[in-house]
């Protein structure tokens, strides 16, 4: 089970997603992200250090675990109530406005986010009252002058879904984005949107409630939002074509999020954050065939904690084979470049006869 956080509630940045997808995307850009619990939510906690600093940022990483811009301004709330960080941010996926300069991929950091789903019902149809808010400028401006450098040669795990065309270097664009609660795939909703937002460059489902519940957040934190294109919210898609440019854009966001954070964009109390004194663990990056034996020869039953710590879905749990599980969990680490974190899964489950192993 994961750790109880309630008497550790200190965060400079609360990361938000919407999906799971997104969320695990941001954690494989940190380092060693722990797993918690605070006001009946898991979240995952991780020091991410400034660039050529000794300080950085405690950050935690929510994911709402659906889609909407209620999930967001509920969990946002929250988030506020318990961390009160000096900024939200929001990343993951959303539909682009088909464009020449755009891509599949690219970057999408919103300038204003207009929510279009209120308005006044009549005989003649009905009348859209957009609500419109603001991230904060402080921190547009501060990703206006972000160097691509500085992130885009940082991607790491989930290659270009299509090989043969478009451009391999994800591009960033700021505009208007509007927030909804439907996902969008028809030929109406985004042009009527451009003919009241000229401006518009992508749709999606929680910006809206986000900035909502930082605006009305007595402690007003800092709200930025970044989301890569994973479809241009029309029905030219199919199940994998969108899942494969899902999992892309999700990468190249957190990216983009995790050394924008690191660049240090905002003052907050935790600037002179040093980095918490830990017990140094071995990093593991693979594992040979003996260890791999030791491990699962001994974990036994135990392999159903390590499971829930890094809470892997039950769909992959189904495919596991009985007998197996642990060197299934094994693979599925691998596969999403976390075995790093396995010494201090272990040590959380109670096993560290086990990091004994890892660590020779």
């Amino acid at each position: 089970m994961p750790k109880d956080m309630s008497q550790d509630n200190v965060a400079d940045v609360v990361i938000v997603t919407a999906l799971e997808k997104e969320r695990d995307a941001v954690l494989r850009y940190l380092d060693s992200p722990e797993q918690v619990t605070s006001k009946n939510r898991t979240v995952h906690k991780a020091y991410l250090q400034h660039e050529n600093s000794e300080t950085g940022y405690q950050v935690v990483v929510l994911c709402f675990g659906g889609m909407g811009n209620v999930q967001s301004a509920i969990a946002v709330t929250q988030a506020i109530d318990i961390w009160n960080p000096a900024a939200i941010v929001l990343t993951g996926i959303m539909g682009g406005v088909e464009d020449s300069e755009r891509s599949l991929g690219d970057l999408i950091i919103a300038e204003q986010i207009v929510g279009y789903e209120s308005g006044k019902v009549k005989d003649t149809g009905t009348e859209t009252r957009f609500q419109v808010q603001q991230p904060t400028y402080g921190m547009l401006e501060k990703a206006r002058n972000f160097p691509r450098k500085k992130w885009v040669c940082d991607r790491r795990t989930i290659p270009w879904p299509d090989g043969q065309s478009g451009r391999v270097s994800p591009q960033v664009h700021f505009g208007v984005v509007a927030s909804g609660e439907k996902v969008i795939a028809d030929t109406i909703t985004v042009p009527k949107l451009q003919s009241s937002w000229e401006k518009l460059i992508g749709v999606e489902m929680e910006g809206f409630g986000t900035a909502l519940a930082v605006y009305q957040a007595d402690s007003a934190p800092a709200m930025f939002m970044v989301k890569g294109i994973c479809d241009w919210a029309n029905p030219n898609k199919n199940d994998a074509w969108e899942n494969a440019w899902q999992a892309y854009a999700a990468d190249v966001a957190a990216a983009y999020v995790v050394n924008f954070l690191k660049s240090k964009p905002i003052e907050c109390s935790g600037t002179s954050r040093v980095q918490p004194k830990v017990v140094p663990t071995k990093v593991v990056s693979n594992l040979s065939g003996p260890v791999k034996i030791q491990l699962c020869r001994r974990l036994g039953d135990d392999w159903s904690d390590l499971a829930d710590y890094f809470e892997i879905p039950e769909y992959h749990r189904r495919r596991f084979t009985k007998g197996r599980e642990c060197q299934d969990i094994l693979e599925w680490l691998r596969e999403r470049d976390r075995l790093h974190s396995l010494a201090g899964a272990l040590e959380f489950i109670d096993r560290p006869d086990l990091v004994n192993i890892l660590e020779g």
